[in-house]
């Protein structure tokens, strides 16, 4: 368990929203972490060019009694665009199918091993229609790869709550319209890198949550 420090601002929100709080704060993300190089398993299978890593970013969301998944299922899009994954963290609640577009000259296959959720999307081409898909039922952690460029790699952060969001590349976030009462706050990086801290929320106030490094 990583230790964090708590401090409580009392910043005024718009009066549209004097009813819910909010929470930010900053995760420490490894220097160098995600780092990989594009190694191809078979040749001649980059046609372009590789853009750089997408940044890492952590999951932020809070649970708690009375809190659960939209009833109505959520369409998302995780595209792979220049033989990357457009984004390295995706945190969606339970119930949404995400679509995994290419928009890539050349095949991708993604495919997942994770326990949360086991699937291959076996080759697919840029602008096949429908893109591929998968509905996400089970709050977890799901490691995504491409079974044809190993050095494509994302996480999809799966929750059950309506209240979610992700770190920028620094590791600072910002999760707003929260109800007031008191909730564990979830922060994940992936399998080795995460934190629970019971929070409590105020109406009208702003809670600053810091992760500090182990």
């Amino acid at each position: 368990m990583k230790l964090l420090s708590l401090f409580l601002i009392a910043t005024p929100l718009p009066a549209t929203a004097t009813e819910l709080g909010k929470v930010s704060g900053r995760i420490p993300i490894p220097t160098g972490y995600g780092a990989r190089i594009a190694v191809e398993k078979y040749t001649g299978t980059i046609s372009g060019r590789v853009a750089p890593n997408p940044p890492p970013r952590a999951a932020i969301w809070i649970e708690g009694p009375g809190l659960h998944a939209p009833p109505t299922p959520l369409g998302v899009t995780l595209d792979q665009k220049n033989y990357q994954f457009a984004q390295s963290m995706l945190v969606i609640p339970r119930g949404t199918v995400v679509e995994f577009p290419n928009e890539d000259p050349d095949y991708h296959n993604i495919f997942s091993l994770s326990r949360t959720e086991r699937f291959d999307l076996g080759r697919f081409k840029k602008d096949e229609n429908p893109a591929p898909s998968v509905r996400f039922d089970t709050a977890g952690l799901v490691r995504l790869q491409c079974e044809i460029h190993e050095h494509m790699r994302a996480i999809i952060r799966v929750v059950d709550s309506p209240h979610f969001t992700t770190t920028d590349e620094t590791g600072h976030f910002l999760l707003t319209q929260l109800p007031p009462g008191k909730w564990l706050l979830h922060a994940q990086l992936d399998e080795k890198h995460q934190w629970t801290l019971p929070i409590t929320i105020t109406a009208g106030q702003t809670l600053t949550a810091d992760f500090q490094k182990p």
